[in-house]
Order: structure tokens, then C-alpha cells, then sequence
């Protein structure tokens, strides 16, 4: 019986504050402030005049020139099929990524793709150690099959 006294009690309640004045229950909770809309003279709030990459939509401030997350420049066109799908980059290298996999594939245990590549350090490592074991030679298969090898200078390798 105390549950159902205290249903009783609750809907009493209820029934007290939707017959108050609702002026008494907006002077209680205080001012409030109308919401702010912008008008034709003003700028949107967010217009402040930042700058985003096309490629990855980090922020970037007006002064640079490449994008800090992913290195894109700005000058290159937003349209995908303007700037040859996207795939090409801005500097790219001068070697044939079908020759760097074909090499990896084939001799990647040697290291033999890297020393094309000029990445002799690396080129030697896999030369000593067999590709890290084979575990290498893999990594970099996909990494040139998908485009993101680059040369000793970090340019990407084109697929001509």
C-alpha cells in the first residue's frame, strides 16, 4: 500500500505544477536569453576564413601551403579526376612501381627493390637477415602494390 500512497503523491505533484501560472515558472528559473541569429551584415560564425585539405579534411591555416596531417599541397585541385584519380602525387618519383614489385616479388628476400628504390640501409638489412625473415618482403609487396612505397627522398613510386 505505501507504493500506491506514493503514486498518489507524485501525481499530486504533477497535477500542482501544470496548474501554475507558467509567468510564475519563468520568473523562478530566471532570464533567458534569446537565441542568437545571424543576420545579412554579420559573417557566419564559423567563417574564419581556415583553410581544409581536399584530401583529408584536417584544419590548416592560411599561411600554409602543404596540409600538416597528410602533406597534400594546396594548390592541387580539389577534383579528384583532374589531379589523375588521386594518385598521383605532387613530386612524384622517377621509378616504375610495376618494376619495384616485380623486384620484391622476385628477389625481395635480397633486398633487391630497395637498393632500387635507393634505400641501400634498409636494402643491406634485407640482405642480411633474408627480408626480415620473409615478413618484410610481404610488408612491402602491399605497400607498393597499394601506391604508398616511396624512394630514399619519401617521393611515392608512379605505376606508368
Amino acid at each position: 500500500m505505501q507504493l500506491l500512497g506514493r503514486g498518489f503523491v507524485y501525481s499530486g505533484i504533477m497535477n500542482e505544477l501544470r496548474n501554475q501560472d507558467p509567468q510564475q515558472n519563468e520568473e523562478a528559473a530566471g532570464p533567458v536569453e534569446a537565441p542568437q541569429t545571424e543576420t545579412a551584415d554579420a559573417p557566419p560564425a564559423d567563417a574564419d576564413d581556415s583553410l581544409f585539405c581536399p584530401q583529408c579534411g584536417a584544419k590548416m591555416g592560411a599561411g600554409d601551403v602543404f596540409c600538416g596531417a597528410c602533406g597534400r599541397p594546396l594548390g592541387q585541385a580539389a577534383d579528384p579526376a583532374a589531379a589523375g584519380g588521386g594518385r598521383i602525387a605532387a613530386n612524384p618519383s622517377g621509378l616504375n612501381r610495376l618494376t619495384a614489385l616485380l623486384l620484391c616479388l622476385l628477389l625481395g628476400f635480397l633486398g633487391i627493390h630497395r637498393f632500387y628504390a635507393g634505400k641501400i640501409g634498409t636494402g643491406l638489412l634485407f640482405l642480411i637477415t633474408g627480408g626480415f625473415l620473409f615478413v618484410g618482403v610481404i610488408y612491402d609487396c602491399v605497400m607498393i602494390a597499394t601506391g604508398e612505397f616511396t624512394d630514399a627522398e619519401g617521393r611515392k613510386l608512379l605505376y606508368r
